[in-house]
């Protein structure tokens, strides 16, 4: 192997990979020497009935573009996602067959099938308030499974805290220390 790092940054639906904590994940990689490939997932999100509907396209979508790349050559994949991203960045690594490490952060229901023991997992960071995934119900599945885990009292599935901009870069620099 020739030392060959990539970064993968899944967003979520309303969480593009500019927005800071992936914005910031991905230039902390990058200045590690990693690679940088950053998934987009287009109009996918406006065009169907329901959200497995929807799940279902953009995993195809998404195995699609990351089938283009040659993920064999490099000796440390990391995924790096945020809600539906978390979803598919999990499904991603079981139908390619690769060693990934993962960085989850505000993971859905349907992404804990892929939080579990047997996957390197370096963190899983969600709030105590997430609309999308029960606190409580994260906490139980992580533990069971012996995975990192990182809630953040008092914010939501957007891990901000509203309308305070200087909790918000607090807590951006805390997340992104983690990564």
């Amino acid at each position: 192997m020739n030392n060959k790092k990539i970064v993968v940054i899944f967003p979520g639906a309303n969480y593009s990979a500019d927005c800071p904590l992936l914005y910031y994940a991905g230039f902390k990689f990058e200045t590690r020497g990693y690679e940088k490939i950053s998934i987009s997932y287009g109009d996918f999100t406006n065009k169907h009935n329901s959200f497995a509907e929807l799940i279902e396209e953009v995993k195809l979508a998404v195995l699609l573009k990351l089938k283009a790349v040659d993920l064999s050559q490099y000796e440390d994949i990391v995924f790096v996602s945020k809600s539906i991203g978390t979803a598919i960045a999990g499904w991603i690594e079981e139908k390619l067959c690769i060693k990934v490490r993962h960085i989850y952060l505000t993971p859905l229901n349907e992404t804990l099938p892929y939080i579990n023991k047997d996957k390197n997992i370096i963190i899983v960071i969600a709030g105590t308030k997430d609309k999308f995934l029960d606190a409580d119900t994260l906490k139980e599945h992580c533990t069971k499974e012996n995975i990192y885990l990182k809630l953040v009292e008092g914010v939501g599935h957007r891990l901000e805290v509203k309308g305070d901009m200087n909790k918000n870069i607090e807590l951006l620099k805390d997340l992104v220390s983690t990564y």
